[in-house]
């Protein structure tokens, strides 16, 4: 066989070696791409999350990182306010005296979860930034992540520190303790599917003792109860996890979770037992298979327990 570009002879021991050379290269390239998609960060809102590549993205989150260990000089010149919650890090363009009484609720999640649903949660760091308006947000996004969508508040899933963006308004602790709730999920190991990691960023977003009162699903499912409709476990349990949720589907995710964890202690058992080996790494299943053993029929006591809390 002739090479090519110089016309001399080639022979088997050569040819042998430049097509180990071709498969090696293509083998790099390849490689290449997957981590370009493996490692790349994930965006989670109230939308599907959007996977994003973005080198200004880790830079960013890197930065926002170090200043938890930097000087106080040194905070100040990058963040005008800045307070340490627990594990939570807040980075604030907003005065921390607007936001004392709202990070009060804040602390108090990481225990909220371990306790309800009786897995450990990590302690690492959560980054919480906080920005003064929706425009402020938006502008700060889209110079991070030009393809992003513009959303209330986001949690973004990296390599290293989780990494929350809000803007301050009045529905704020809302915001923040939806998407710390997927951060410290995220952070502690606990792979739950898509529409469950909503419906328990639902249920936990509630800032009160009580949070079967929740300020919209709760009406919006009684009126379902009247109209003899009840949540599809089955249903999200097959929904495309690339696919977006519906509004009806982070109602039905919140109500199925608030059904679990309230209406027996059979099912609070069964719920917190398929999480605890999801962070386990074992072999979950399915959320319906694991409740059907306490649940008598889904209709009647989905239907039941929701009517108890009209009373």
């Amino acid at each position: 066989m002739n090479d090519t570009s110089t016309g001399q002879r080639i022979g088997p021991f050569e040819i042998c070696v430049r097509f180990r050379r071709s498969v090696a290269n293509l083998m790099c390239q390849w490689f290449c791409c997957f981590c370009t998609f493996a490692f790349c960060p994930v965006l989670v809102g109230q939308e599907a999350p959007v996977r994003l590549a973005s080198a200004t993205l880790a830079s960013q989150v890197a930065s926002i990182a170090s200043s938890a260990s930097a000087s106080s000089g040194e905070m100040a010149s990058r963040w005008p306010y800045l307070e340490r919650v627990g594990q939570f890090h807040v980075h604030s363009t907003v005065p921390i005296a607007k936001l004392e009484i709202h990070l009060l609720y804040l602390s108090t999640l990481p225990k909220e979860l371990s306790t309800s649903l009786a897995i450990s949660i990590s302690e690492q760091p959560i980054h919480l930034v906080v920005l003064d308006s929706r425009e402020s947000l938006d502008s700060y996004v889209n110079r991070l992540l030009p393809d992003a969508p513009s959303r209330r508040a986001l949690y973004i899933r990296h390599r290293g520190p989780g990494l929350v963006l809000t803007y301050f308004n009045p529905g704020w602790v809302t915001d923040a303790r939806h998407e710390c709730t997927h951060a410290l999920l995220d952070a502690s190991g606990v792979k739950v599917p898509q529409w469950l990691d909503e419906g328990l960023a639902e249920y936990f977003e509630t800032a009160s003792s009580n949070p079967l009162k929740h300020v919209t699903h709760g009406a919006a499912v009684q009126s379902q109860i009247r109209y003899g409709q009840v949540a599809d476990i089955q249903q999200l349990e097959h929904t495309d996890s690339n696919t977006a949720l519906t509004a009806k589907d982070y109602r039905d995710a919140w109500s199925i979770t608030a059904f679990a964890l309230n209406s027996s202690d059979q099912t609070k058992s069964a719920f917190q037992k398929y999480l605890q080996d999801l962070q386990s790494e074992r072999a979950a299943g399915l959320l319906s298979h694991r409740l059907q053993p306490s649940v008598r029929s889904w209709r009647e006591d989905f239907t039941q327990f929701f009517r108890r809390q009209s009373h």
